[in-house]
């Protein structure tokens, strides 16, 4: 079995448990997109097996080994996907994946930012991410307060 074989396998375990299918993926809706990636993100970060490597781009962290799978997922693949997640972990998912997508990138970028720069003070970091994120969200009339509030939520689970 090659690596690309066993972790596509544990991707598609991840897909399957965070409740997406594969025509819920290949649908041309951003936000379904969106959540894949963060949410794999995330399960990365808490430890699961899931080797993708991401960098910060428009709508957060990114991988493009991610996308390049879950496009090339055969039917066989689908079948044998399987993942083993820890109670802790999984706690953690249940709430992030009821998540929408902007929620998900602003705490995915929170994240990443504040893992690449650990000494970044919250104050710091608040401001960054909005600043850098002002145009996704501009529909939210207290941005600042919305990404102070995702900030409060990834340090009440612990991921900050």
């Amino acid at each position: 079995m090659s690596m690309d074989y066993e972790r596509k396998i544990l991707l598609i375990g991840f897909l399957k448990y965070i409740g997406f299918n594969r025509k819920k993926i290949m649908q041309e809706d951003i936000d379904n997109r969106i959540k894949v990636q963060k949410l794999v993100y995330f399960g990365k970060a808490l430890g699961l097996p899931l080797d993708y490597d991401f960098n910060l781009y428009l709508y957060g962290p990114y991988s493009s080994g991610l996308t390049k799978d879950y496009f090339n997922i055969s039917d066989e693949e689908w079948a044998n996907g399987k993942i083993d997640i820890p109670a802790n972990v999984s706690d953690l998912l249940k709430q992030l994946k009821g998540r929408d997508a902007l929620f998900l990138e602003i705490a995915a970028t929170l994240h990443s930012i504040k893992t690449a720069n650990p000494d970044a003070s919250e104050d710091l970091l608040i401001n960054i991410v909005t600043d850098i994120k002002s145009e996704r969200l501009n529909g939210k009339s207290e941005a600042h307060k919305y990404v102070r509030d995702t900030f409060n939520f990834l340090k009440k689970v612990k991921l900050l």
